[in-house]
């Protein structure tokens, strides 16, 4: 229990107990020092220490009978049994201690049988629309697909809004026990599972409030948007097991990441990968010209690739799985689409942006600054794989330009065009991919809009 805990810290200093130490990367869980948790190693809960959550709950009622610690562990039950208009009974705790910043983690498994949503998360125990109450949940388990979970950040008070999250692929969370955590600072949320980097949300948009821990399960069916979901009697009844839960501090994170660059992504084709230039000449590239001008304001991961059209949302999901933290987000595409000189380009183009859009706010969440580049110009005469269709292509461009530009402002995104920005003697090798002073005149373009943005 909580107390027993807290004598081991006594008696083993954290840097001999490494069974204590968090779960993460060591250059992260540097610093950090165990404040507060509970082992579950009695044979009862402590009152001291927790609430019982009670009261019906979507598809079941919480009850103090299905709350139990035995063998090391807390095990909230789920049953199939009447208690009040439900048909099924499940279990909750609500730390009495609150917290803010610091480090959040939890060891445990989820019930086999679907229909059972478990959860790992924090928030003020109070109702109401008053305070400035975030949500954070760390885990978010539907045992309908027991391989994923989700993770999210809410602001509950003075109005519920939706901040980001984002899915997480696993193994089957019921099999074994995993390790879910949570870095919380005024600047951002880090997410971890199994000590590895799954997401981070943006935290800086709000005030923020101290928090109770929640460990929960609810029967999690008959729900409005989802009342196809059932709860599999078969594996009834089942639990779901905590094996701990502990609160790391550590002296450093209110201030941490402060005067951190700004992290830019650049979502891209050819002309941001710079492939057309020589490898020793690949720094020469505007991504990387607008990072140095930015003298350390910015970090600009270049996700350009070569022939990259605007229809490659599974390469764009990727990409968003690779970088979990984005403080702006540019799509600078069209110059490939261009290609297309039919009636369907456009359309065809702004649809696939818009879905990289909303991908991109359901990840980041929905503040998100996202930045749509407009593609540049071409070089008629120098022309080679179109150059029967020049003056159709160049149209195409002027197009897209128009239509992105129109989509930006329906969106929220702020828009940039590069027709014109590249003088056309620098685009002599195809008539599309600039020379460096080519790159070096989209840099200076683009630059304005990525440093005015940054936080």
């Amino acid at each position: 229990m909580m107390f027993r805990c807290l004598l081991l810290l006594a008696l083993f200093p954290l840097s001999s107990r490494a069974d204590l130490a968090p779960k993460l990367p060591p250059e992260r869980a540097a610093g950090y020092t165990l404040t507060w948790g509970d082992e579950f190693d009695g044979d009862r809960l402590d009152a001291a220490a927790w609430t019982v959550r009670t009261g019906e709950r979507f598809a079941s009622a919480n009850t103090a009978g299905n709350v139990s610690v035995g063998g090391g562990l807390l095990h909230l039950a789920v049953r199939k049994e009447k208690a009040g208009q439900s048909d099924y009974t499940a279990g909750g705790v609500i730390s009495k201690r609150e917290f803010k910043y610091g480090y959040y983690e939890s060891r445990f498994r989820v019930p086999p049988g679907a229909g059972w949503h478990t959860s790992f998360w924090m928030m003020k125990n109070s109702g109401g629309q008053t305070g400035n109450r975030q949500e954070i949940d760390v885990c978010e388990q539907d045992s309908k697909d027991l391989t994923s979970y989700g993770l999210n950040l809410h602001k509950q008070a003075p109005k519920h809004e939706g901040l980001g999250g984002r899915r997480v692929k696993t193994p089957d969370l019921s099999a074994d026990f995993h390790v879910w955590g949570c870095e919380f600072s005024p600047r951002e949320i880090r997410h971890y599972f199994d000590g590895k980097l799954t997401a981070v949300v943006r935290a800086d948009g709000f005030k923020h409030d101290v928090m109770s821990i929640w460990l929960t399960t609810v029967g999690w069916s008959k729900l409005p948007w989802a009342p196809q979901l059932k709860i599999d009697d078969s594996k009834l009844p089942a639990s779901a097991d905590f094996d701990y839960v502990r609160f790391f501090t550590k002296a450093a994170l209110e201030t941490e990441g402060a005067a951190k660059p700004a992290t830019v992504i650049v979502f891209g084709d050819s002309i941001a990968e710079a492939g057309a230039l020589p490898k020793e000449q690949r720094e020469n590239a505007w991504v990387r010209i607008a990072e140095r001008e930015s003298k350390g304001a910015l970090t600009v991961i270049n996700e350009g690739k070569g022939g990259r059209p605007t229809q490659s949302l599974p390469e764009f999901e990727a990409m968003l799985a690779r970088h979990p933290r984005a403080d702006l987000l540019v799509i600078a595409l069209g110059t490939n689409d261009s290609r297309d000189i039919t009636k369907d380009c456009v359309p065809k183009a702004v649809a696939n942006l818009r879905r990289m859009i909303e991908r991109a706010r359901l990840t980041y969440g929905p503040n998100t600054d996202i930045l749509l580049v407009g593609p540049p110009n071409i070089n008629k005469a120098a022309l080679v794989a179109t150059k029967p269709v020049a003056n159709e292509r160049e149209a195409k461009l002027r197009e897209l330009g128009v239509a992105f530009a129109v989509l930006a402002k329906d969106t929220g995104c702020d828009f940039i065009s590069l027709f014109g920005a590249v003088p056309e003697d620098t685009m002599t090798k195809d008539g599309v991919h600039p020379d460096p002073a080519g790159n070096e005149a989209i840099a200076r373009v683009i630059l304005p809009k990525l440093t005015l943005g940054k936080p």
